[in-house]
């Protein structure tokens, strides 16, 4: 799909307020199960050692993918952080623009990190982008297929940011009045890059606290992506043992998968969550 062609999702309301006010709990209890449920997650089909690169969501480090990336080391990847410190925290911008233009710069630093990993291992990356990051991630395939072999993005807000929880404290950010061009233009920059030739999978959580479903989904060519319901909350993606087991399934080829959801020891969790 050109960017000249993507309309904002009409529906742009946030999650409702019981999801958000739980996400501190729901983190929490993801973290308790990942442990608990160690043992499935051991059973997942073993990776082939191909470079997964995490990319943190705003404001996050590399110690929010920490947990992710071990888990994603021991199927037998090998799992990088991003390495460029806290995401979009020196960000100091007076319009969508200037967050525009900060996106972009950040995007041309990510691809010269994938070019030398890919040169240095000969092997396409893997990108899993949380939240902003995985704005990052769609918008880099776009531009560098090159180097990245499958994208995975988790609580992504692809449309209209008044659809997030955090739309009001963000534009506090602003001194003028974002327009409906602004908030376009920041939907476009996704799409940008060219023609979409990776797969993407776009993982979003209709109990998301932070991310509203309305703008959850990946707008880009649907011959490569694909969307998927999970049960999550927002801060818990990279925590979350379904959401482990959902990424290490899909990782590898699909005579090796097996159906996550037959497990009887999964099912306690996917029941708790449904929130």
């Amino acid at each position: 799909m050109a960017a000249s062609e993507l309309r904002f999702t009409p529906d742009l309301r946030p999650p409702r307020l019981h999801h958000s006010l739980m996400e501190a709990g729901r983190v929490f209890l993801e973290m308790g199960s990942s442990a608990m449920l160690a043992p499935v997650l051991k059973a997942l089909p073993k990776g082939d050692g191909h470079t997964v690169m995490t990319i943190p969501g705003f404001m996050g480090a590399d110690g929010s993918t920490s947990r992710l990336r071990q888990f994603l080391n021991g199927r037998g990847y090998r799992a990088i952080p991003w390495g460029f410190g806290r995401n979009a925290s020196e960000v100091r911008s007076r319009d969508i623009d200037d967050f525009i233009a900060h996106r972009a710069a950040m995007e041309d630093r990510l691809a010269q990190r994938i070019e030398q990993e890919y040169l240095a291992s000969g092997a396409r990356l893997t990108l899993i982008g949380w939240s902003l990051g995985g704005l990052y991630a769609v918008a880099l395939a776009h531009r560098c297929p090159q180097w990245i072999r499958q994208v995975v993005t988790l609580g992504t807000p692809y449309g209209d940011p008044r659809g997030t929880a955090l739309y009001s404290v963000m534009g506090a950010l602003y001194d003028n009045e974002v327009d409906e061009q602004g908030l376009q233009r920041w939907v476009e920059h996704t799409y940008s890059g060219g023609r979409l030739r990776v797969p993407v999978l776009a993982l979003y959580s209709e109990s998301d606290g932070v991310v509203g479903v309305g703008i959850a989904q990946c707008q880009a060519s649907p011959d490569y992506v694909t969307n998927m319901a999970v049960m999550a909350s927002h801060v818990g993606f990279p925590f979350n043992p379904l959401v482990f087991a959902v990424i290490a399934n899909h990782l590898v080829e699909p005579h090796e998968r097996w159906s996550i959801c037959s497990s009887e020891r999964l099912r306690p969790f996917v029941a708790v969550q449904d929130v």
